[in-house]
């Protein structure tokens, strides 16, 4: 009940602001199914993901998804490579401390230019998080920070869908995934529908003026959330 509770909040302010479900799902599974991150919470955000990507199709930055996937694509082989070699905690704390640092930049910065370079980076730092701690749209939302609301979710949402294939294959290879890990997001999908679903009410009534403050709050909270997941995780 309470893990559901923590997927259905977590998709509220996904289909919201972009992202922000693993905020709220994967310390919840870290607290009470420590054996199902990040695996779990990866599997639970294909369907939404997939299903946000068409919700908003017509707003995406194609361009910048391909940069984004070819980005993602190295940071997912450099988020195995680390999962396998490196202790987890200790990358995982300094992982966290640069997505901190980042927003906390952006705060007392008027303006962000999106460019390739940034798109390119945005996703590579996506993959290596993504896979790490399955907390991958924080440094992509960072990136379209000052894009509008439809364009920002909708291509977040589509990057994240080939990105979560990406680190789920790549997390197959190492190992990483059993079947209980898509029983455990069998019984949670139905909260993440609902959540999902509740998130088109609240998207009709987000001032576009309040979304860039919501994405800057939502990443520091990301960095803090990742630094405590570090090594005593």
């Amino acid at each position: 009940m309470i893990l559901s509770f923590a997927v259905a909040i977590g998709a509220v302010i996904q289909g919201s602001i972009g992202f922000g479900y693993a905020l709220v799902a994967v310390p919840a599974l870290v607290l009470l199914l420590p054996w199902s991150v990040p695996v779990a919470p990866l599997l639970l955000a294909l369907p939404m993901t997939v299903l946000m990507s068409a919700r908003e199709w017509r707003s995406i930055d194609f361009g910048g998804f391909f940069l984004i996937t070819t980005g993602r694509l190295l940071g997912t082989i450099a988020g195995v490579a680390l999962l396998v070699f490196v202790p987890g905690g200790w990358l995982s704390t300094l992982t966290g401390l640069l997505i901190l640092a980042a927003a906390l930049a952006s705060f007392f910065k008027p303006s962000f230019e999106v460019r390739n370079g940034t798109r390119l980076t945005g996703g590579i730092a996506s993959g290596v998080v993504g896979t790490v701690a399955a907390l991958g749209g924080t440094p992509l939302a960072l990136v379209y920070q000052d894009r509008s609301g439809a364009e920002l979710r909708s291509t977040l949402s589509i990057s994240f869908v080939v990105g979560i294939a990406m680190s789920l294959i790549g997390l197959r290879l190492a190992g990483k995934v059993e079947w209980r890990h898509f029983a455990l997001a069998l019984e949670l999908l139905p909260g993440l529908l609902v959540g999902l679903w509740a998130s088109r009410l609240v998207v009709k009534r987000l001032n576009e003026r309040w979304l860039r403050p919501a994405v800057l709050t939502f990443a520091a909270v990301a960095g803090v959330v990742i630094v405590l997941l570090g090594p005593g995780s």
